[in-house]
């Protein structure tokens, strides 16, 4: 199995063994040309020929330690890639902060790790532009929230992907993060970056980051 087919391209271990020959093959030429024309009374010293030799060979073993570890990370990838494959058409349940609003719904849940003065929810669209601003629920525990795709004034959003952030006061007024979990049915995976990503609603979530799985055929019509 060569890297490139998994990688999409030449490895740098691929590209540094390349240019290890070329660099081996000058010196030859040079050690040639140097001992071709070498003063008979003052003949080159040889163990400085011995020394870049020695160098050549610890490089040589260096690009053949990387490209094996290259070909372990690969192998890696592509197994985690046929796992994956596990997680289609199964619904999901990730950390992550992107919501899909589709027919005017969007759904999420947030865990408040304690009870809050305040808890604010704010959706923002994928150009930045807050589309929604509204309260949650303000007692420790996990709390789900719906989204009708309507903004402060009543307007109706566009169907897409947003990004949520939930915030809270602690009873001391220090500001709380409140961590999001998105769900949504497995349709594709693929890797992105060397990870391997699940597409759920239109957009990946790294497999990493699954909190649960529920089976397809457990799923209810």
């Amino acid at each position: 199995m060569e890297i490139s087919a998994l990688t999409g391209g030449a490895s740098a271990a691929t590209i540094s063994q390349t240019k290890f020959v070329d660099d081996f093959n000058q010196f030859l030429t040079l050690l040639t040309a140097q001992l071709q024309y070498q003063d008979p009374l003052d003949p080159i010293d040889s163990n400085e020929f011995v020394a870049q030799l020695v160098s050549f060979t610890g490089v040589e073993q260096s690009i053949a330690t990387n490209k094996h570890l290259e070909v372990l990370i690969a192998l890696n990838k592509a197994g985690q890639a046929a796992s994956a494959v596990g997680y289609l058409g199964t619904t999901i349940e990730a950390d992550g902060d992107r919501i899909a609003l589709v027919d005017s719904v969007a759904q999420f849940l947030y865990t408040l790790p304690e009870n809050t003065t305040a808890t604010n929810i704010i959706i923002a669209n994928q150009s930045g532009d807050i589309a929604f601003v509204g309260r949650g629920n303000i007692t420790v525990g996990e709390h789900s929230f719906e989204w009708d795709g309507l903004d402060a004034d009543g307007n109706p959003q566009p169907d897409g992907i947003y990004k949520v952030t939930v915030t809270g006061f602690s009873s001391d007024e220090s500001l709380l993060t409140i961590p999001t979990v998105i769900s949504g049915r497995v349709t594709g995976v693929e890797s992105v970056n060397d990870s391997i990503q699940l597409t759920i609603n239109g957009f990946g979530v790294p497999i990493e980051e699954v909190r649960s799985v529920v089976e397809s055929s457990s799923l209810v019509p």
